[in-house]
C-alpha cells in the first residue's frame, strides 16, 4: 500500500467511524479478532485432521489403529509445530545495562510511585540505553500471539538533559501506555499494534507468510487485513498518545509535561546535528573511542546549540506538522492539547539541558559508575565499525594529500575538485563544504553529486534554494530519486509545507509503482518487444568486437535495445549470438546455451545484459532483429 493510499484510509476512518471513539474501539476489536481466527486457521485444521485420525481408531483393527494413530500424531505435532513456527516469530528483546533497585533506589522509587497512582502494568527490565529517549518495548514472547515481556527503556543523555519534574512526566507519559485505568482497552490494542506491526514487518523482510503455506492466498489475506488494522489502531493510537500526554500533566503538573516535550526537540538535535557527529570525527584521529564519551554528550547537552541554531531550531518545531508516518502529533498539537501556547517559551530555559539534571537527582551515588556502563556496553556494539572508520580515514588522508600534490591548480578541474570534495565529505561531513561545492557547480553545473550535497546542505539549513540542487540531480538520474525525495519530505515536513509534502509523497509512490512495473518489465521478454537501435559508440563497439572475437565458436552476433516504458534511461541490451553450425548438422540447444553463458559472462555494456540464441524459446524475439537496421555488429571473417 502506498503513502497516499493509507493516508486516504486513515482520513476515512478519522471522517468516519473515527469520530466516535466507542465505535472506533470496537471496530478495530472486530479486525484483531478476525486477524487471530484467520492467523488460528490453519492451525485448527491442523488439529481437526488430526483428530480426524485419532477418532478413526476406536472403529479400525489393531493394524489400522496403529496407522491412524501414528498419522494422527505426525500430523498432529509436525503440521502444528510448522504452523506455530509461523506464528511465532521472534522479536528480540531490546539491549541496554540493567538497572536494579539496589543501584538506583531514588529511580524505582519514582517508578512504584507512578505505577500506583496510573495502575500501571510492571517492567520486567529497566534498561539504560545510549539514545536521548524513553519508550515502553514488548517483546512478545508467542509472536502474534502475544504474552509480552515488558522493558523501560530509558537514555542516559535524556537523564542528563531533563529536570527531574520533566522526566517524571516523560516517565509518567510511558506508564500510561501499559495503564489499566480508563483505556484499558485502547492501551490493549496500543500494544497489539505496535507489537504486531513488528512482527509483519519481520514476516515481510523474511519472506515467512502469515499461514504455514506459502501460497497468494495467504499474501492475499495480508494485504487486505495489516492496511485496514493498521489504518484504524493508528488512529486509536494517536487518541492514546494525547490521553497518554494528559494523563502525565494530571499526574506531575501540566508545565512539567510541556517543558519537557519542548526541551526533548532541543535535546535530540543538538546530539543529532552536533554533539555525535563531533563524537565521530574522533575516529579520524584515534583507532578507538575515548573513555569520556558519555560525558562529552553531557557537556553538550549543557552548553547546546549555537545561538543561530537555536531560533531556526524552535521555529521548525512549531512549524513541524503531524503525518501518518507516527502515531505521534506534532510538538504544537501535542503542546495545544495540554493548552499550552506555543508563545511562551524562553529559549535559554529550554535549548539547554537542565540543571540539576534527572540522571544526578534519580541515580544519585551510583550515576558516574552507570555511565561507565553504558559506556561499555556502547564500545561493544560500535567497536568494530569504529575501527573500521579510522582505517578508511587514515587511506583518506593520505588519498587527500596526493590529490593535492598530483595537480599544480585543482580550481580549473572540476573532477579534481570532486574528487577533494568526495574526500572532505567522508572524512568532515558536508557542513563546511559549501564554498568548494559552489566552485565545482561554477565549472560544471550539471555534476549531479555536487548538486545533491549542495542541495541537501542547504535545506538541513533552512535555505529552500537547496530545491533547485536535488531537482537537478532528479532530472539527470532517476535512481537518486528516492533520497533526494526524503530529503524534500523532511524539510517540507519541518517548514510546515504540506502541499508541497502531499507532492514529494505522490512522487515517491509513483516512483515506487514505477520500480515493481520496471522489475516486472525487465523479467519478460516476448515477440511482442519492441526493439530499438543499441545507440553504443564506436569505442564502445570495438572492445565489444574485441571480446566476441575471442569465442571460437561464435560466428556472428546481432545487439538492440528492448524499448522500456519505465526508466528507458536504464538501458537494457539483448545480444543475439550465432553459433558456428554446420548445414548438415540439427541444432544443439545445449551448446547454443554454453555459448550463451560464456558470452554473457564476458561481455559488459552500460546498462543490463541478456543473451540469447536464434532459437528455442527466444526464436520470435531474435527473429525481430532482421526487420531493424543495424543490428549485426559482429560477423566472424569466415562467415563473410
Amino acid at each position: 500500500m502506498t503513502r497516499e493510499e493509507f493516508d486516504k484510509l486513515v482520513h476515512q476512518v478519522e471522517e468516519g467511524v473515527g469520530r466516535n471513539p466507542a465505535a472506533l474501539q470496537r471496530r478495530v476489536l472486530w479486525l484483531a479478532m478476525i486477524g487471530y481466527a484467520t492467523l488460528l486457521f490453519w492451525l485448527l485444521v491442523i488439529v481437526l485432521i488430526a483428530a480426524l485420525f485419532l477418532a478413526a481408531t476406536f472403529w479400525v483393527d489393531v493394524q489400522g489403529k496403529i496407522l491412524c494413530g501414528v498419522a494422527g500424531l505426525c500430523i498432529l505435532f509436525g503440521g502444528g509445530w510448522a504452523a506455530l513456527k509461523a506464528l511465532l516469530v521472534k522479536v528480540p528483546p531490546p539491549t541496554g545495562c540493567k538497572i536494579t533497585r539496589d543501584e538506583a533506589p531514588e529511580l524505582f522509587a519514582v517508578l512504584d510511585d507512578l505505577r500506583r497512582q496510573l495502575r500501571s502494568a510492571p517492567f520486567h527490565e529497566v534498561l539504560l540505553i545510549e539514545e536521548c529517549n524513553a519508550a515502553v518495548v514488548q517483546a512478545p514472547r508467542l509472536g502474534v500471539l502475544g504474552w509480552s515481556q515488558n522493558y523501560l527503556l530509558l537514555g542516559l543523555p535524556l537523564l542528563d538533559g531533563l529536570s527531574r519534574d520533566e522526566m517524571r512526566a516523560v516517565l509518567a507519559h510511558e506508564f500510561a501506555h501499559l495503564s489499566r485505568d480508563h483505556g484499558r482497552f485502547s492501551h490493549w490494542l496500543y500494544r497489539l499494534r505496535r507489537s504486531w506491526d513488528e512482527i509483519f514487518k519481520q514476516m515481510a523482510r523474511s519472506g515467512v507468510q502469515v499461514q504455514t503455506t506459502r501460497g497468494a492466498a495467504s499474501n492475499r489475506f495480508r494485504n487486505w487485513f495489516w492496511p485496514k488494522f493498521n489504518a484504524h489502531a493508528f488512529v486509536l493510537s494517536r487518541t492514546d498518545e494525547y490521553e497518554a500526554d494528559a494523563q502525565a500533566a494530571r499526574l506531575v503538573g501540566q508545565k512539567a509535561m510541556a517543558s519537557a516535550l519542548v526541551r526533548l526537540r532541543f535535546l535530540g538535535r543538538q546530539l543529532g546535528e552536533n554533539t555525535w557527529p563531533e563524537v565521530w570525527q574522533l575516529a579520524n584521529e584515534q583507532d578507538t573511542p575515548p573513555a569520556d564519551v558519555f560525558v562529552r554528550l553531557r557537556n553538550g547537552l549543557r552548553t547546546g546549540p549555537a545561538e543561530h541554531e537555536r531560533g531556526r531550531w524552535m521555529e521548525e518545531a512549531f512549524r513541524t506538522k503531524t503525518t501518518n508516518d507516527d502515531t505521534h502529533p506534532c510538538l504544537t498539537e501535542r503542546l495545544g492539547a495540554l493548552g499550552v501556547s506555543t508563545t511562551d517559551w524562553v529559549l535559554s530555559e529550554v535549548a539547554t539541558a537542565a540543571s540539576p539534571s534527572a540522571a544526578e537527582s534519580l541515580l544519585g551515588a551510583k550515576l558516574e559508575t552507570l555511565r561507565a556502563d553504558v559506556h561499555t556496553h556502547w564500545h561493544k556494539e560500535v567497536e568494530k565499525n569504529w575501527r573500521e572508520r579510522h582505517a578508511r580515514a587514515t587511506a583518506l588522508t593520505h588519498r587527500l594529500t596526493t590529490l593535492n600534490q598530483a595537480v599544480p591548480d585543482p580550481s580549473t578541474d572540476a573532477d579534481s575538485l570532486w574528487d577533494q570534495a568526495h574526500v572532505l565529505l567522508n572524512l568532515k561531513g558536508d557542513k563546511n563544504l559549501e564554498p568548494l561545492l559552489r566552485q565545482i557547480l561554477a565549472l560544471r553545473p550539471d555534476h549531479a553529486a555536487a548538486n545533491f550535497y549542495l542541495g541537501r546542505l542547504l535545506l538541513e539549513v533552512g535555505d529552500n534554494t537547496g530545491e533547485i540542487f536535488l531537482e537537478r540531480v532528479i532530472e539527470e538520474d532517476e535512481d537518486v530519486l528516492p533520497q533526494a525525495c526524503a530529503i524534500l519530505r523532511d524539510h517540507h515536513r519541518r517548514s510546515g509545507r504540506m502541499d508541497k509534502l502531499r507532492e514529494v509523497e505522490a512522487r515517491i509512490d509513483r516512483y515506487e509503482r514505477d520500480v515493481a512495473a520496471s522489475r516486472q518489465e525487465r523479467s519478460e521478454f516476448t515477440a511482442a518487444d519492441v526493439l530499438i537501435p543499441h545507440g553504443l559508440t564506436e569505442a564502445e563497439l570495438s572492445r565489444l568486437r574485441a571480446t566476441l572475437a575471442a569465442d571460437p565458436q561464435l560466428a556472428r552476433a546481432e545487439l538492440a535495445q528492448k524499448q522500456m516504458r519505465f526508466f528507458p534511461k536504464q538501458r537494457f541490451f539483448i545480444l543475439c549470438v550465432h553459433r558456428w553450425q554446420p548445414w548438415h548438422r540439427l541444432p544443439n540447444a545445449e551448446q547454443d546455451r554454453v555459448l550463451v553463458n560464456r558470452i554473457s559472462r564476458a561481455v559488459q555494456l552500460p546498462g543490463r545484459l541478456l543473451v540469447i540464441p536464434p532459437s528455442g524459446s527466444h526464436r520470435a524475439l531474435a527473429g525481430k532483429f532482421r526487420f531493424l537496421p543495424g543490428t549485426e555488429i559482429y560477423r566472424h571473417s569466415a562467415a563473410k
